[in-house]
């Protein structure tokens, strides 16, 4: 994949540094945004967004820049950012592929979820039965389960930039007599109002992961969720380890 490119320094309006979002831009994406930016009036930058939710994604266009920007310069290039999105940008590429028709840009990093969806697993021949209790998971369970946190680390947390299997939202999963598997999760706080649209999500997701019909979710609230639960990355990124 491409290699790493300098990091952009710039600053707000009001002159304080965004090197904190250590943006980069591939070489093809360099190139093309600098073609794409020839033909409009001078002052003219790249604006990258983010479209919040349960999988935000970015977004770009050309712009002219804002009293409420916080421009990056990278190479010459100045990229428009906002306040809001700007958590979900850190660390992050911006690449240009030309192995899509038509060929395009896309946005990819640590706080952001992957760009291709995960393929969906043909359904088995027949539901597996589950294990005996005090029996270990078998290698099916364990795989289908493998295939189904992976998946999840598409879902995000709408307020945070992180992934519900990251977060350590996600307590366990439990198969049925008949093959039915039930995802435990929690969310950060009790009041969130946005749980039932989660539990949604992550069900949706868990299916089209698994090729399981049979999937539900079940909101928990012992024990209470904690940054102790976070995955060591997430913690790193919080400031607990």
């Amino acid at each position: 994949m491409p290699d790493a490119h300098p990091k952009g320094t710039g600053a707000r309006s009001d002159g304080e540094p965004v090197e904190t979002v250590r943006l980069r831009l591939t070489l093809e994406a360099r190139k093309a945004l600098t073609a794409a930016l020839a033909g409009h009036p001078a002052g003219s930058g790249v604006r990258i967004w983010v479209e919040r939710g349960m999988r935000p994604h970015a977004q770009m266009m050309i712009d002219r820049p804002s009293p409420r920007d916080r421009p990056l310069e990278i190479e010459g290039i100045r990229l428009l950012l906002d306040e809001s999105s700007l958590r979900f940008l850190r660390d992050a590429e911006v690449r240009y592929r030309t192995d899509q028709n038509p060929p395009g840009f896309e946005v990819v990093g640590p706080f952001l979820p992957s760009p291709l969806s995960p393929p969906a697993a043909a359904a088995p021949p027949s539901a597996p039965s589950a294990p005996p209790p005090g029996a270990s998971r078998s290698p099916g369970h364990e795989a289908t389960e493998a295939r189904i946190r992976e998946a999840l680390k598409n879902v995000y947390d709408p307020e945070i930039p992180l992934n519900v299997v990251d977060l350590g939202l996600i307590y366990g999963m439990e198969w049925g007599p008949t093959g039915e598997l039930t995802i435990r999760m929690t969310l950060t706080s009790p009041g969130c109002p946005a749980v039932e649209a989660f539990a949604e999500e992550v069900t949706r997701t868990a299916r089209e992961a698994s090729g399981l019909g049979a999937v539900k979710v079940e909101i928990v609230w012992e024990p209470p969720w904690g940054p102790d639960r976070m995955s060591d990355f997430a913690r790193r990124q919080f400031g607990y380890a």
